[in-house]
């Protein structure tokens, strides 16, 4: 078939088939199971180890680690990384029997929000090595050798990180040139290249490494498996594979510890490796699948890590919000009584019920292990970073001068010291981290037009024409036709009490109705722009936010049931409703554009952008181009060891 998503197609190769039960899959074809969004109550011991870790955890915050500390040096004390070593703070999901915490994955994620709440740069920092450092990896492809080996390490005393970026290659993972070539004994791996953004990197001693290995197909058991060759002689492709990097060998050095708008306290390394030896017996799973390991265990970062990351930063600022909108007084009168800064509080409290309803619901479908949660992963990694910034950038309006000043500039004056501004700054990196907003968008539409791609990969190919097309168009016809027929029908929900509740069935009902009407634009666009769909974000971009507006609504309408039957708290109601409303608004507006919308006059003028139509737009100014911004290198490097030096 030829590739629908341009650019995407080595990740394409190395995507696994939906297989499990997927609540989005369902809704993205007119069949939503909202029956998967009611998983089990969470079992007793692990709400038990929750209650009483959680105040362990609360106190060390708030007696060892001091936030601002760690914004004015960059810097994480290493006094505050030994004590969370010795709180099991980085073993939380590593099982018991490899010296871990055991906890599910909605503690983890209460736990990732309690420690974001009060320094977002821990809690990152944190989450790097369970996330996509080597625990998850091991967990989940490795043997019971190197679990036994490197979990209790990394549970109690080594950081880990992930290492798969590089200068040019950033989302487009599939594209990247580290290679290890398997030397002539066989007994190692020799690797040479480089990484960059590695967070954790430059504190880390082991490492996630995602590298090239020049193989060749063979044979086992009926099974076709990558094999590497000796010193890459007679290899048939470099196929990626994934490693457990010991950051002492010879050969690996950090040359650079980036630094960036925000998240001053990360240990974010650009690092390179010459001729860097490591063990054949470090081969996480099989070799030349170590792209598919790298999606997978990016879907535990955008399910659990990040959610909660952001949700702990939203929750941090929104009290103080709330105290500076009753007590900053303007013209005689308090902000909280003028109804642009009341709109404004209630679009936050929408956002931060929303991103709360949809994480937890992530958190517990992915700790069920049963269903396969890569689209609902990605839709609240989307949804929680997007919101934040979102969230965090209204509280810095209502703050207004004060939202702008750093906490220690205020707090000098006795003005309280509250880094909203660090905030606004730090959040943008969790847009771009594990998957950037624009990158995964197409990423669900994709999964999204799963079934018609599949079904119709010989007719969308370009190369089939003439009598086999038209017997192409037969066999989709005869699928085709009563399948679009029940997209107009109404599809019963589940005989569950739940779901029979006065507010609860009616905005089911909504994402029913809407999840049909959905399946039918796609249908729609699928029929009457096909290839052109391939560089088509805009209508992409679409499947994706209407698919997203609708988990939302059915997560909040399910959290605020929950919230009134389990914990006797009605108001919760006022929320999802508010976050009903306002998305049916955009669900009914882009499903309309899925078909006709004016995305291609813009698009236009930005092509004409790019190829230097406007060159008055740059008038008036000392003109520069990015390459005018070039430093030399070395000259850079001392630079930044030079600030290094002052931070410490």
């Amino acid at each position: 078939m030829a590739p629908l998503f341009k650019g995407l197609e080595r990740i394409e190769e190395a995507r696994e088939r939906v297989t499990g039960h997927s609540f989005m899959a369902g809704l993205f074809v007119g069949k939503p199971d909202f029956s998967l969004l009611l998983t089990p109550e969470e079992p007793p011991e692990q709400k038990a180890a929750w209650e009483q870790y959680r105040p362990q955890l609360e106190t060390f915050l708030t007696t060892h680690v001091d936030p601002d500390e760690i914004e004015r040096t960059a810097k994480i004390p290493d006094s505050v990384l030994k004590g969370l070593f010795a709180l099991g703070a980085f073993g939380m999901k590593i099982p018991t029997e490899y010296g871990g915490l055991g906890f599910s994955y909605t503690n983890y994620g209460r736990a990732l929000m309690l420690m974001a709440s009060w320094s977002n740069i821990l809690a990152l920092t944190v989450a790097v090595p369970q996330s996509i450092g080597i625990a998850m990896p091991l967990l989940l492809f490795g043997n019971e050798e190197q679990k036994r080996r490197y979990l209790p390490i990394v549970a109690r005393e080594a950081i880990s990180a992930f290492a798969l970026t590089e200068s040019i290659t950033g989302s487009d993972a599939a594209n990247i040139a580290t290679e290890a070539v398997l030397d002539s004994s066989g007994a190692a791996f020799v690797v040479n290249g480089a990484k960059l953004w590695c967070t954790n990197g430059s504190i880390a001693r082991y490492v996630t490494l995602i590298a090239r290995v020049p193989a060749k197909r063979a044979q086992n058991s009926g099974q076709s498996l990558w094999v590497p060759v000796p010193d890459g002689k007679g290899a048939e492709d470099s196929v990626h594979t994934a490693f457990v990097l010991d950051m002492t060998q010879p050969g690996v050095r950090v040359r650079q510890r980036c630094q960036f708008e925000g998240c001053r306290g990360i240990e974010n390394a650009y690092m390179t490796f010459t001729d860097v030896r490591i063990p054949a017996a470090d081969v996480i799973g099989e070799v030349g699948r170590g792209l598919k390991y790298a999606l997978t265990i990016l879907n535990v970062g955008r399910a659990i890590s990040i959610p909660a990351i952001c949700l702990g930063m939203a929750k941090q600022a929104w009290q103080p919000t709330l105290d500076r909108a009753n007590q900053r007084l303007t013209f005689q009168k308090p902000l909280s009584e003028r109804q642009t800064q009341r709109m404004r509080l209630g679009r936050m409290a929408e956002n931060l019920y929303a991103m709360e309803a949809l994480a937890f619901s992530v958190w517990r479908l992915a700790g069920q292990h049963t269903y396969d949660v890569r689209i609902e992963a990605a839709i609240a990694k989307i949804c929680c970073s997007e919101r934040t910034i979102q969230l965090l950038k209204d509280a810095q309006i209502l703050f207004g001068g004060m939202g702008y000043e750093t906490a220690d500039s205020k707090g000098l004056r006795g003005e309280p010291a509250f880094g909203v501004e660090q905030l606004v700054r730090d959040a943008e990196m969790y847009r771009i981290g594990e998957g950037a907003t624009d990158i995964l968008r197409p990423f669900v539409a994709r999964e999204g037009l799963n079934m018609h791609l599949e079904r119709a990969r010989n007719y969308l190919d370009e190369r089939v024409t003439g009598l086999r097309r038209l017997t192409e168009l037969g066999q989709l016809a005869r699928f085709y036709l009563p399948w679009y027929g029940r997209q107009w029908l109404r599809n019963p929900l589940p005989a569950r009490p739940e779901f029979q509740r006065p507010h609860v069935r009616p905005t089911l009902a909504f994402v029913e109705r809407a999840s049909r009407r959905l399946a039918r634009a796609i249908f729609y666009a699928m029929l009457f722009h096909r290839q052109a769909l391939q560089d088509d974000q805009g209508r992409q971009n679409r499947i994706e936010i209407v698919g997203e507006d609708l988990l939302v609504i059915a997560a909040t309408a399910l959290h605020a049931e929950r919230q009134e039957r389990i914990d006797g708290h009605p108001e919760g109601w006022d929320l999802a409703e508010e976050v009903f409303r306002e998305a049916a608004q955009r669900i009914d507006h882009n499903i309309r554009e899925l078909i006709f919308n004016s995305d291609e006059p813009v698009t236009a003028v930005g092509k004409r952008a790019l190829s230097g139509t406007y060159p008055s737009l740059s008038d008036g100014i000392i003109q520069r181009g990015l390459q005018d911004y070039l430093v030399g290198r070395e000259s850079a490097l001392r630079t930044e060891k030079e600030s290094q030096r002052k931070a410490i």
